[in-house]
Formats: C-alpha cells, sequence, structure tokens
C-alpha cells in the first residue's frame, strides 16, 4: 500500500507542478490582457493579430487549467485518500487539498481581472466607434481626454498591483516549499519505528547522567570541607 501511495503522491506532485507554471502564465496573460484593453491606441491593438490570439489563448489556457484542475482533485478525493494509511501520508493529502484551494483561488482572481478586461474592451469599443461618428465635437474631446487620463491612472495602478500580486506568489511557492518540507520530514519519522521513544530515552539516560556527577561533584565538596575543618 505505500508504495502505491508514492506512486500517486508522485503523479500528484506532477499535476501540482504543470499547474503551478500554468496557473503563472494565466496571471501574466490576465495582465497583458488588462493592459491591452486600456490602451490609448485602442484601434491599433483591437486590429492587431496579436491581441486575437491572446484572448484565445486565454480560452484554451483555462480550459486547460480547469482541466489539470479536475484531474488533481479527484486524484486527491479519491486514490489518494484510500491509500492514505499512516498520520504523515493523511498529513500529506491534507497538504495537497490545500494546495487546490490556493490554485483555485489565484485562478479565480486572474479569471476576475479577465472579465473586467473583457467589459473595458467593449466599452471603450463603443466609445471610439462613437468618436469616430461625431467628428470634431469638442465635448467629445474632451471626455476622450479625461478617458485618456484615466487609463494612465489604471495602467499605474494595475502595474502595482501586479507587483503585489508576484510577490503574493512568490510568498505562496515558498510557503508550499516550507510545507512540503514538513510533510517530508513527518513522514521520515513515521517511517522510522520508535524514533521517538529513542529520543525520548536518550534524553532520559542523559538527565539521569547529570545528576549523577552533580552528586559526586556535591559529595567531593562535602568530603572537601569535612577534611580541612574536621
Amino acid at each position: 500500500m505505500t508504495t502505491s501511495f508514492e506512486h500517486l503522491k508522485r503523479e500528484a506532485v506532477q499535476l501540482e507542478r504543470q499547474l503551478e507554471e500554468k496557473v503563472s502564465r494565466y496571471q501574466q496573460l490576465a495582465q497583458k490582457l488588462n493592459a491591452s484593453a486600456t490602451s490609448n491606441d485602442l484601434s491599433r491593438t483591437e486590429q492587431g493579430a496579436s491581441s486575437t490570439v491572446s484572448w484565445d489563448e486565454e480560452t484554451s489556457l483555462q480550459q486547460e487549467i480547469q482541466r489539470l484542475l479536475t484531474h488533481l482533485q479527484e486524484l486527491i478525493q479519491g486514490r489518494l485518500t484510500q491509500a492514505a494509511l499512516s498520520p504523515s501520508q493523511q498529513a500529506v493529502v491534507g497538504r495537497y487539498r490545500d494546495i487546490v484551494m490556493d490554485l483555485r483561488s489565484d485562478l479565480e482572481k486572474a479569471q476576475q481581472t479577465v472579465r473586467r478586461a473583457a467589459e473595458r474592451r467593449e466599452l471603450l469599443q463603443g466609445s471610439s466607434a462613437a468618436s469616430v461618428q461625431s467628428g470634431n465635437d469638442p465635448a467629445m474631446d474632451q471626455l476622450l481626454r479625461e478617458r485618456s487620463h484615466i487609463q494612465n491612472s489604471m495602467n499605474a495602478a494595475g502595474g502595482v498591483l501586479g507587483q503585489a500580486e508576484a510577490v503574493r506568489t512568490d510568498l505562496r511557492f515558498q510557503g508550499r516549499s516550507l510545507r512540503n518540507t514538513q510533510g517530508m520530514i513527518g513522514q521520515i519519522t513515521g517511517n522510522i519505528p520508535g524514533l521517538n521513544t529513542l529520543i525520548e530515552n536518550i534524553r532520559r539516560r542523559r538527565s539521569q547522567d547529570d545528576m549523577i556527577v552533580a552528586g559526586v561533584i556535591a559529595s567531593c565538596i562535602l568530603f572537601t570541607l569535612w577534611y580541612t575543618f574536621g
């Protein structure tokens, strides 16, 4: 059963690595689409082939992430949970449940960014078409200038949020690494029978030795005082 668990664990590790790489790509793509949707040169951005490719890539990448997440979750809730017999193995299963939750949270936040980019894209397309139809309308020009200032501010804010999200992702990755290390230590401890008992016996024996040495030293001091002043 241990061999089966190790095999399933390796499969889960491979899925985890694939998901981390694809979710990271999706987050970068979401920021790219968001920046593209708020670009001042909207007509060139929307007419370019790269924009269409980016949105198509977003759809296919999102579907692939959903497929991998479903596969990993079914693996954890099914075969991996059934094969986990020892406490250390059950701790590994719990850690992978947390990983799935973290990955889903990252994906949902990136999807929110994509949805906002799509809404902004449609809004700016309508605004651009209206400006073409209006010709040289001073009021419309003023609105477009104000829109440009707002877009610049949003781009700056988006850049700061992107940096914060990158730091957050890095910290979360470090947390996962620490949890992996803890799981390995727990598994090693569980695989060595009587390790905790052995360590406790060593500590108890050392404490007894210290008491004996202290008693001998105290006896020598008392004997020396008696011999000197007696």
